[in-house]
């Protein structure tokens, strides 16, 4: 293990918000990565980096911008999302933010921290989605199309006190929480009309499969979203007369 950043030198503090970001061999990104998250740091908002032992200039870099990064960690890992539970663990912020080493922030950002409020809402934003301004309110019927932006959203600590990335999930792992989340009465989702971040089109899920997730894909909707979201998810699926025999069979 090999570490860094500010807090090893003492000068940890306790912000609002915790900005995440989990690094493998990310070297090309990392110039620009941090040119555009410097401006957004301050006493309310921390930078942790999690990497899992690359063998590019990552470390380097780490090293060289320790003066902007509040704690940064490098070890062999099991995936994105066990670095990121990872990335958890180490933070100190009230709420926490997940952001990849090609996405960066936008004004909205900001202003969306000095909102963050009731330690048990999931606070959304909105973001550069392929290209375009991406705003969408989400309820469950929509979550069983498209999962939120993860680069949207603003978890409170709350929710990493009962939960984790459950990292079986290697592409999807964020889209089971966001699952849970929302079939838990403990928490709700708030959208603010506040453009967030952007990130480039073709990213990991886009590549990825995810045959974990897919297994559960219909008991995960069901359970968590409602029967009138998830027969709805089924008609678009399978059609009105399958969805019918599923229904009266209490499938």
């Amino acid at each position: 293990m090999i570490e860094g950043g500010k807090r090893i030198f003492g000068k940890g503090k306790t912000p609002k918000v915790s900005i995440i970001t989990v690094t493998y061999n990310a070297a090309p990104l990392l110039t620009d990565y941090f040119e555009n998250v410097k401006p957004y740091l301050s006493d309310d908002v921390e930078l942790i980096i999690i990497d899992g032992r690359s063998i590019d200039a990552t470390l380097y870099l780490l090293q060289q911008n320790g003066n902007d990064i509040d704690y940064w960690l490098s070890e062999t890992d099991n995936g994105i999302y066990d670095a990121m539970n990872k990335g958890v663990i180490c933070a100190r912020g009230q709420w926490l933010y997940f952001l990849g080493a090609d996405d960066y922030l936008k004004e909205g950002f900001t202003q969306m921290v000095a909102q963050l409020k009731d330690k048990n809402t999931i606070y959304y934003g909105d973001t550069i989605y392929y290209g375009k301004h991406y705003s969408k309110i989400y309820n469950a019927y929509y979550l069983t199309k498209l999962n939120f932006v993860h680069q949207s959203l603003f978890y409170p600590r709350s929710v990493f006190d009962k939960y984790q990335y459950e990292a079986r999930y290697r592409v999807y792992a964020d889209y089971h929480l966001n699952l849970l989340l929302w079939g838990n009465d403990k928490f709700r989702f708030e959208h603010r009309p506040l453009l967030i971040a952007g990130f480039p089109e073709g990213g990991f899920s886009t590549h990825e499969k995810d045959p974990e997730f897919e297994k559960d894909r219909n008991k995960l909707f069901k359970k968590h979203l409602g029967r009138a979201a998830y027969y709805r998810y089924l008609n678009r699926s399978i059609g009105w007369f399958k969805t019918f025999f599923r229904i009266i069979s209490n499938g």
